[in-house]
This record gives C-alpha cells, structure tokens and sequence, in this order.
C-alpha cells in the first residue's frame, strides 16, 4: 500500500547523506547522482521514499558490483524506461536498472 504523507523537512538532509555514501561507493562510475521524485519538491506531500538517480555511461558489472556492494539491491525484473513517442527504439538507449 502506498501512503501520502505531509512534506518531510529531512528529507533534502537524508538526500544529501545517501548522496555522499553513493558517491563514495561509486566514484567516476557515477556523472550525476540526483534527488528525484516527489519527495525532492519542497513542499509537496509525498510517499515517504527518497528516489535518486545515478546517471552512469555504461550500465556495467562493475557499477552493479559497486551499488549492491553500497547494500542495495536489484529489482531485476524491472529492465527498460518506456519510450517516449517519436524517440529512438533502440533498447539499449532505455535501459535502465533499478534497486531498493
């Protein structure tokens, strides 16, 4: 079951604390590690579910080792991004892996 809950003022702060652990456990793998999802806009009530983005160049055995290693773990059975119209149906342009 989902559950909305009012806007957390921690939530940029446990963010930032994910953020660095990820950081440090990834290093170069990592271009960019965002807060994404609802709980990144101030303000708005949200699932109580801090969602970060890693953009990574490769999606390799090497970055997958590093984020289980970081005590995450892959939700394998979720594979592609849905294609918006018009793009490229190329799979490997919408990959993507996701982990809990």
């Amino acid at each position: 079951m989902i559950v909305i809950v009012p806007y957390q003022r921690e939530w940029p702060g446990e963010f930032e604390r994910l953020g660095r652990a990820l950081r440090a456990a990834l290093g170069g793998l990592a271009m960019r590690i965002d807060h994404s999802g609802s709980t990144s806009v101030p303000g708005l009530a949200a699932k109580s579910i801090i969602d970060i983005q890693v953009t990574t160049l490769d999606l390799t055995a090497e970055l997958d080792a590093a984020i289980t290693e970081a005590a995450y773990d892959r939700l394998v059975h979720i594979l592609p991004d849905h294609v918006p119209p018009g793009a490229s149906d190329e799979p490997e342009q919408w990959a993507k892996w996701f982990y809990n």
